[in-house]
């Protein structure tokens, strides 16, 4: 048997990567376009005074958006906003850098939540 055969091809390897299974064709992030949902929190987020922001699908394909700023307030009022387009949210504080953040997940009933239930 040849080395070429033995060894996996780039697509081969990127597929065994992802957990559960999937494929990178079937996770939640690669079937269609950026969700709407995800679109109008980046769009009600960018009016206001933040610092970074960036999109991502997390490890089981949850599609998630987060937002860094440095007031607290404007924080929580996205994550309201976040909350009436149906999406879970969490502040994360840090007191040392006085950089915050706030993860939105969009709803899908196939991904893990972000804050444990109680």
């Amino acid at each position: 048997m040849s080395e070429e055969k033995n060894e996996m091809t780039y697509e081969e390897t990127s597929a065994s990567m992802w957990q559960n299974g999937k494929e990178v064709g079937t996770l939640t992030s690669s079937t269609s376009n950026m969700s709407q949902v995800r679109k109008d929190i980046i769009k009600f987020a960018l009016g206001h005074e933040i610092k970074d922001i960036r999109t991502y699908s997390g490890y089981k394909g949850d599609l998630l958006v987060e937002i860094m700023a440095n007031d607290l307030d404007i924080l929580h009022t996205i994550a309201d906003w976040a909350h009436n387009l149906g999406m879970e949210t969490v502040v994360k504080e840090n007191p040392m850098t006085s950089i915050h953040a706030l993860f939105c997940i969009t709803p899908d009933e196939d991904v893990y939540a972000l804050v444990e239930p109680k």
